[in-house]
Formats: structure tokens, C-alpha cells, sequence
């Protein structure tokens, strides 16, 4: 049998395509939504602060969405949902906001 070495460098290369890849689709995906629905994007930088932790926050895997992201619920119809959401983000101290943007990869 062949032995298969992997290099680290090359494993740092692809993490790092695909990181640009996926941060591109991020952005590309938020922009959609703030032509598609503007109030609730521009409602969502206002709760979080700041566009990009409005980006990364839609595309989080949230408890409240049983482990979906916002988008999916988007795509699902259940826009409601998102918008409660975001109200309970709007209610809440500074410092659980900026808690909520934190992405598990």
C-alpha cells in the first residue's frame, strides 16, 4: 500500500480557499437579503451593531431555530421567526449581543 503524506501547508492553502470562498457567499447572501428584505437586514445591523456581525449572525446555526440558520427560515417561510428573533437581540444587554455573532465552524 501507498502511503499518503499530507502537507500541512497544503491543508493551510485549501483551509484558506475555502474560508474566502465561504466568506464571499456570506456577503454575496446578505446583500440578497437587504434587497429582497431591507427592513429586517437594516433591523439586524442596527440589534448587532455592525453589518458584518449581522452577516456572520445569519449564518449561524441558532438554538432559538432548532440548530437552522436564519436563511433557512427565510426559505421555509418563516420569516416571523427571524423577526422575533431579532427582537429579543434588540431587548437584550450589549455584551449578549455581541455573544450571539460567535460562529462555530
Amino acid at each position: 500500500m501507498r502511503k499518503v503524506t499530507i502537507r500541512f501547508q497544503d491543508v493551510a492553502t485549501e483551509l484558506a480557499q475555502i474560508n474566502t470562498a465561504r466568506d464571499d457567499v456570506m456577503e454575496r447572501a446578505f446583500s440578497m437579503l437587504e434587497q429582497r428584505h431591507g427592513t429586517l437586514a437594516a433591523m439586524l445591523v442596527q440589534s448587532l451593531g455592525d453589518r458584518q456581525r449581522a452577516v456572520r449572525w445569519m449564518c449561524r446555526h441558532q438554538n432559538a431555530f432548532d440548530g437552522r440558520t436564519a436563511y433557512e427560515l427565510l426559505a421555509d417561510g418563516e420569516e416571523d421567526t427571524v423577526w422575533d428573533e431579532i427582537a429579543l437581540l434588540s431587548d437584550a444587554p450589549v455584551s449578549a449581543r455581541m455573544n450571539a455573532v460567535r460562529m462555530a465552524y
